[in-house]
């Protein structure tokens, strides 16, 4: 897959990307993550033709099942497309950088704007090929990615090509932006209202999906220090805390760590919550759940793992509540 040769790139496209071969001066790394299927067959395809007509950018590719597909130009901006036709322009000018983003007139300072910012915000732009409202919308967004690279990360999705999340978010039309997997604008939104939106939100308002770049990112103390400071649970840190996939459990785990350390009080408010699904996990989870309260240690919390090692649970559950209750009984 990855020499796949398919040809996506108008003569037009093609010229376009000429007349950045001297614009793109600088080595420029980007990263593309596929499946083995027909999206991933296009994403390499075209970054192929990228890399045949940019000397200075170079493709490094990552075959993963279960990583988000796309091509990833920043820690930042992802395009879950192939940016080709009226969008290309777009993605030329997001590989020239942040600062080259934040210049376009969007009639904000981007300084100011990046000070507003506390919060990180996951934006999911939705677009297809042949929307006219979708080339109006795109460089709103990459600008706000720019302007605040360390806050605002935004992937760009083809509703078409990623049938699966578009029916996950529940997207009927395009443009749509959706912020935090809360809120959203259809068509070509305005771009201080977005800005406004994102500076004043409440933390507990953040997405999975939002806690899941923090912690993949290796912030995982940041999202500890965030509950921390507004002295709350997130309630989106409980569903990473029980989501399936392994590695995003394990960074939620990480966020507990730091934060039995750092407000113990919050930790056993996440226990406690936890305690209430509990029977409703998988045997995995239930075990790092258990793994959790082995990490609070705390005495009050022996009586339910008892019940744990006495009730109806697999035997590879109860032994990790029998390894836990022994700890907390050396108290």
């Amino acid at each position: 897959m990855e020499n796949d040769s398919t040809l996506l790139l108008s003569p037009a496209d093609e010229n376009l990307v000429l007349r950045h071969r001297d614009i793109i001066s600088g080595p420029t790394p980007i990263r593309v993550v596929y499946a083995d299927n027909d999206a991933g067959a296009l994403l390499n395809g075209f970054c192929a033709q990228i890399e045949n007509l940019l000397p200075n950018v170079t493709v490094q590719r990552e075959r993963d099942e279960d990583a988000p597909p796309g091509i990833h130009v920043s820690d930042n901006i992802h395009f879950q497309m192939v940016p080709k036709g009226p969008f290309l322009e777009f993605f030329l000018l997001s590989l020239l950088g942040g600062e080259a983003l934040a210049r376009q007139d969007m009639g904000i300072d981007p300084a100011a704007m990046n000070r507003r910012i506390g919060l990180p915000v996951l934006l999911k732009l939705y677009v297809a090929e042949n929307c006219p409202f979708c080339k109006q919308t795109l460089p709103k967004g990459l600008f706000l990615a720019g302007a605040a690279p360390s806050s605002i990360d935004i992937r760009i999705i083809d509703a078409a090509m990623f049938p699966d999340l578009a029916s996950r978010d529940k997207i009927r039309s395009v443009p749509v932006t959706v912020m935090d997997d809360t809120f959203r604008w259809n068509g070509v939104f305005d771009i201080l209202e977005v800005v406004d939106m994102i500076a004043g939100r409440d933390p507990a308002q953040l997405g999975v999906d939002t806690l899941k770049k923090m912690v993949s990112d290796g912030d995982a103390q940041g999202l500890a220090n965030l509950m921390d400071e507004f002295n709350t649970v997130i309630p989106a840190f409980l569903d990473l805390l029980v989501t399936e996939k392994w590695p995003e459990r394990l960074g939620a785990m990480v966020a507990f760590e730091y934060l039995a350390e750092k407000t113990p009080g919050l930790a056993e408010t996440v226990l406690d919550d936890l305690w209430k699904t509990f029977d409703s996990l998988d045997a995995p989870v239930m075990g790092d759940v258990l793994h959790l309260v082995g990490v609070f240690h705390r005495a009050s919390q022996a009586p339910r793992v008892k019940s744990v090692m006495d009730g109806p649970y697999p035997d590879a559950v109860k032994n990790v509540a029998k390894e836990i209750f022994e700890t907390l009984s050396d108290q």
